[in-house]
């Protein structure tokens, strides 16, 4: 807040310095008045979005159900499957996905087919425990711990076993990383009830570099108010720590637990 005032004092300087100059000109004070109006009100959507993030979430709500963060500090039991996705594979139907998150990425899909870009009907979803244990594995096996550690989420840290994040696929089978495709879905997804869940700039937050291709569905009420007040990670709204992993287990909370 002390920022915003200290923009508004600078700004009403300069509106009075402005208007001087103005008056020798014929300028009228309504036109003084104009300035500091609008500058107030830039200065009053600032401060209210100070206020209200990270929102207040209540355990036990449909809230703390639909914005669950699961990071490098906050991992799921290892049997979590609430959406009934296989346990092997990748779920590229969509299978394991909550149902209006997939009905979600159907229709992003779709949006993005039509706006012309190269994407698969496919996706990767649900990735149970066992299953993202076999990939991170292969990771530090051919490439070492500390290079997967950055690209690939130890098992029980994966998003994707929450049943409410998919990657999308290019025609190609490869992961899409177009700069015109992030820029589409930072001004399209939250339509849809979807984040960018690891945007540019931002791996000290969420624990990981850009990633434009993986998708993360938190309802269009949520995302339209993060898209609304550009707020960029789902920690920043909802106050959940994020980052790197934590150096002892035990200063971990359960994804579960965040709430209460």
């Amino acid at each position: 807040m002390k920022k915003g005032l200290g923009i508004l004092a600078a700004l009403l300087i300069i509106a009075a310095g402005g208007y001087v100059a103005l008056n020798q000109h014929s300028a009228t004070k309504q036109d003084i008045k104009k300035t500091v109006s609008k500058v107030k009100q830039s200065v009053s959507r600032e401060t209210s979005a100070q206020k209200k993030y990270p929102i207040k979430i209540k355990t036990g709500t449909e809230a703390a159900k639909l914005l669950i963060v699961v990071n490098k500090k906050h991992p799921l039991p290892s049997d979590y499957n609430p959406y009934n996705g296989a346990v092997t594979g990748n779920n590229p139907d969509g299978g394991g996905l909550m149902t209006a998150a997939n009905e979600a990425k159907s229709k992003l899909i779709l949006a993005m087919q039509q706006a012309g870009f190269p994407i698969a009907s496919n996706v990767s979803s649900f990735r149970y425990y066992s299953y993202q244990q076999s990939l991170y594995n292969g990771y530090v096996t051919q490439h070492g711990q500390s290079w997967a550690d950055k690209y690939s989420a130890r098992p029980g840290y994966s998003e994707h076993q929450s049943g409410m994040a998919f990657d999308l696929v290019g025609e190609d089978g490869d992961l899409p990383t177009s700069t015109t495709m992030y820029n589409w879905l930072k001004n399209h997804a939250y339509k849809y009830g979807l984040i960018i869940r690891y945007p540019k700039g931002k791996a000290s937050i969420t624990g990981y570099d850009q990633e434009q291709w993986h998708l993360r569905y938190i309802g269009v009420k949520y995302a339209t108010e993060m898209h609304k007040w550009g707020v960029a990670t789902l920690e920043e709204f909802t106050g959940i720590s994020g980052g790197d992993y934590n150096s002892d287990k035990s200063a971990d909370v359960s994804a579960l637990d965040e709430y209460k």
